[in-house]
């Protein structure tokens, strides 16, 4: 039963976590509601410094999958998570930088991010000739498997990642260039060959830039132009092509997930 004490208690824990108490709570979702917290709540804090399962973490840390589990996964300041870029083996579309994994329904999970932490980059699309490609998409930057409570605090960050930069077309004598990789880390979208031309002439297309944390790269600028990666949890530029889909912040995935913010959250949550 959740009661004014309860959201109290709450309260006193994320001030003795370093959350502005104020500020923060009255940035949780509308949508969502203070979650209960067990009286006896004595959570196991687990520093998290790389991609992965948070379950997984748990698991490596001791954690047998039949005992209580009461943890909170911390994210440093100054640390910088990233999620797999689309170009990585083979794929399009970026990863996701941290999933909560399953766990027991009395479960009492929360992730308190100080640092940032970005789904990965779509890959940009190739350009033509032969036939360009659409953008990758960009991946989630937290997926909930499970029930889960996420505190951002005051200069940390969770972002989506951009959606790939779409290939160009060719045209006569011009090659379609590459799409730009998105926001953080996306691999760029390869030029295409110039199409045959009457007049002699042909340019083929350049490749696109990657990805950064600065934002989505700029597509090819030989020959036909590419499309831009999107920026954080923005979508990349369509050409001939479509440009990839942003990644979520956080992707709930039905479950009932808590964000409390002082800090920066960009994507969309469901």
């Amino acid at each position: 039963m959740k009661s004014r004490v309860l959201k109290f208690a709450l309260m006193a824990l994320l001030l003795a976590l370093g959350v502005p108490g104020g500020p923060t709570l009255a940035q949780v979702k509308s949508q969502d509601e203070v979650p209960d917290t067990k009286a006896d709540f004595n959570p196991k804090v687990i520093t998290v410094t790389t991609t992965g399962s948070l379950r997984e973490m748990a698991n490596k840390a001791g954690y047998d999958g039949g005992s209580r589990a009461d943890f909170i996964f911390e994210v440093p300041a100054g640390t910088v998570i990233m999620g797999a870029a689309g170009g990585n083996k083979g794929r399009r579309d970026g990863g996701p930088a941290l999933v909560s994994g399953l766990w027991p329904e009395t479960a009492e999970i929360w992730l308190l991010v100080r640092g940032h932490v970005y789904g990965g980059g779509g890959r940009g699309g190739d350009g033509g000739d032969p036939v360009p490609t659409d953008g990758g998409r960009g991946g989630d930057a937290v997926v909930a498997d499970s029930p889960m409570t996420v505190v951002v605090l005051k200069g940390g960050a969770i972002k989506g990642g951009g959606g790939g930069g779409a290939g160009a077309e060719a045209a006569a004598g011009l090659g379609g260039s590459g799409g730009g990789g998105g926001f953080p880390n996306g691999d760029p979208g390869l030029g295409g060959s110039a199409r045959a031309s009457d007049t002699g002439y042909f340019e083929a297309g350049a490749l696109g830039r990657a990805g950064s944390p600065g934002g989505g790269g700029g597509g090819g600028n030989r020959g036909i132009a590419g499309g831009t990666g999107g920026n954080a949890a923005m979508p990349g530029q369509s050409q001939a092509r479509v440009g990839g889909a942003p990644g979520n912040a956080i992707r709930k995935s039905g479950h009932e997930v808590v964000i409390l913010s002082g800090g920066q959250v960009y994507g969309e949550i469901f």
